[in-house]
């Protein structure tokens, strides 16, 4: 787990370089290495958190047998010893998955990517061929920005990393109105700094001097293609072993390791799985998200989880007094619009796991986008079950569901008669596209963004949350809060098996009679109590509203009177008081769009406001 960075290409200078490993030292404090070829045509920065092999042997740029190629790599290659047993004629030099990745590259070429079990970002310079084979995870867990200036190709693990290289900030005024209007983000290369692009999840990039090509090697819709037709046990054998082999193998580590635990069922079953796995072999730490107002507190329900190993339990409660600088803070490591409340409790969490020396953590991300856990996903499988024509199932759904139900059919007829399919998700309460200005509105993508790949209408709006909104700016949230404090973070539900056979299960076996993660809450039959296991999704788990309409409401009121909000020509100030005094008087409103404000003049003051700081 560690920072890359790179330049290669003409004009360019060491001090450049180094710039760049220096602004991502918190990505990996305990080393960091440069690789600078004779002819000077390419350069390779690395940081280093020691995770697997702890010697000297593991540091980074690290080359081949040869010394004829070089790799940077973040990330963890998680069956390196089942791989490394494959590639067992390769002369190795230390215990890392570093070196596996260079000799499945020998091996295999730009293929080597096919048989990796792991999350990565990596550079590969292959100097024989005057190639750099860059490649990032299957579902985009670790990060790679790039830009190409003129004759110079630079990437990075943050885009921060660039800027420090000199990259000139710019917005990308298309993202930033997409962003207000429509509330996407994450969900293209493009970011929100103009001409700084990711590498796309399950994507290689290759450069050569005639240009960069990208090629995906990853296609889930074509992979799961073929619906599988399992009874529910089966379907249980089959999940449990691919979770129980999945965190088996998140498990190796060189250090010590940890889980957030949130008492829900996604964490709740992850953590029962490592406990059974584990078993009498010492302690696991445990953390947990807290506030002081007993509806958000995630504390009680995380001490319900069952145990059988011995447990430490962390709880870090989330302090009013601490927002803005904990948001600040945030904004520096997040480089774009972040969650709100719940994300800076969540920065508390990898602080307190560096204070207690846990360096790796496991946490239970993906289920809600591959079973179907947000209540949004229901009409996407009514409107399946209408158009298949299985009404009895429909009824019992509806039944199931009761004081809703008009609510949900309301919802099934709104998209049977062409809302749009992208967009609905409990209507567009959550946004106030009226405040900002017309030019800016002008400038957002179109609202019907994502592929419509699959068969069936439940499917696609899984495929849209997993691979386009929820779980990529997730993703991209969760790699820069561990990072900020030098912690690993693992998703065993992502491993890319999982996410593969989830996603050919058919939909009565995600959603059923009233509820979303269905396979998931019968695995765990006789593993979790009914109360954990059968429990609704929580909706709001944070006191933002009552926060910005009380205590944080004299910062907000001052951003949004401030100057620079006014002169950034993105809002209609007027409307935007308005919106808020609006706010602040209602019991029940979304504050999303009021943190939309706040991010705007974070990102603002931190990225343009102040870019010399970050220039060589």
């Amino acid at each position: 787990m560690c920072g890359i960075s790179g330049i290669v290409g003409k004009g360019w200078d060491v001090h450049q370089l180094e710039s760049m490993v220096q602004k991502q030292h918190h990505r990996g404090p305990d080393d960091r290495g440069l690789y600078i070829s004779e002819d000077r045509l390419i350069g390779l920065g690395h940081n280093r958190l020691s995770i697997i092999d702890l010697s000297s042997a593991g540091q980074q740029p690290m080359s081949n047998h040869d010394e004829t190629c070089w790799i940077v790599f973040n990330g963890e290659i998680y069956n390196y010893v089942e791989l490394k047993r494959e590639l067992s004629d390769y002369p190795y030099k230390s215990k890392t998955d570093t070196e596996v990745i260079l000799a499945a590259y020998e091996k295999w070429g730009e293929n080597c990517v096919d048989y990796f079990n792991g999350m990565f970002a990596f550079a590969i310079w292959d100097s024989e061929k005057k190639r750099l084979f860059c490649a990032r995870d299957r579902l985009g867990i670790k990060p790679f920005y790039y830009i190409q200036d003129g004759d110079k190709f630079m990437f990075a693990s943050e885009i921060k990393a660039l800027l420090a290289a000199g990259w000139k900030v710019s917005p990308n005024w298309t993202i930033w109105a997409t962003y207000l209007v429509h509330g996407y983000y994450d969900h293209s290369d493009e970011t929100f700094f103009a001409d700084v692009f990711a590498l796309s999840s399950g994507n290689t990039l290759i450069w050569e001097s005639a240009g960069v090509t990208i090629r995906n090697y990853w296609n889930l819709p074509e992979l799961t293609k073929d619906q599988l037709s399992l009874s529910d046990e089966e379907t249980s054998d089959c999940f449990m072993d691919l979770l129980e082999d999945s965190v088996s193998l998140r498990l190796r580590s060189d250090v010590p390791l940890g889980i957030n635990l949130s008492g829900g069922l996604d964490s709740a079953s992850l953590i029962s799985t490592m406990d059974n796995l584990l078993q009498a072999e010492g302690e696991l730490k445990t953390f947990t998200a807290s506030f002081s107002d007993c509806r958000y507190d995630e504390h009680s329900f995380a001490s319900e989880v069952p145990r059988q190993t011995r447990w430490t339990q962390h709880t870090k409660r989330l302090d009013k007094a601490d927002v803005w600088d904990l948001a600040w803070h945030a904004m520096w490591h997040q480089e774009a619009p972040f969650g709100g409340i719940a994300t800076l409790a969540y920065s508390n969490l990898h602080n307190l796991a560096k204070e207690t020396g846990v360096t790796v953590l496991l946490e239970g991300q993906g289920m809600d986008e591959m079973l179907g856990g947000y209540d949004y996903f229901r009409p996407y499988y009514f409107l399946d079950l209408l158009e298949k024509g299985k009404l009895q199932l429909l009824r019992q759904e509806i039944r199931a569901i009761q004081s809703n139900s008009g609510f949900w059919l309301s919802a099934v007829r709104q998209l049977q008669s062409g809302m749009n399919f992208n967009t609905y998700q409990d209507g567009t309460s959550h946004l106030r596209p009226e405040c900002v200005l017309p030019e800016i509105q002008d400038l957002a993508g179109e609202t019907n963004l994502f592929p419509q790949v699959f068969s069936d209408h439940l499917s696609n709006a899984l495929f849209r949350d997993l691979s386009f909104t929820k779980l990529p700016r997730v993703l991209r949230m969760n790699d820069r809060l561990s990072m900020a404090y030098g912690r690993e973070l693992r998703e065993p539900y992502l491993d890319y098996r999982i996410v593969e056979f989830l996603f050919c299960l058919p939909g009565h076996q995600k959603i059923r009679l009233g509820h979303g993660k269905y396979q998931l809450r019968h695995s765990m039959a006789g593993r979790l109590p009914d109360n954990i296991r059968l429990a609704k999704k929580r909706a709001v788990v944070t006191p933002q509203r009552e926060w910005l309409q009380t205590t944080l409401y004299p910062k907000v009121k001052e951003i949004i009177s401030s100057k620079s909000f006014a002169e950034r020509g993105i809002f209609d100030v007027g409307k935007v008081h308005d919106t808020f005094k609006s706010f602040c008087r209602s019991d029940n409103s979304n504050s999303f769009f009021v943190w939309q404000w706040i991010n705007v003049e974070l990102w603002f003051r931190t990225f343009v406001d102040k870019q010399s700081v970050y220039c060589v």
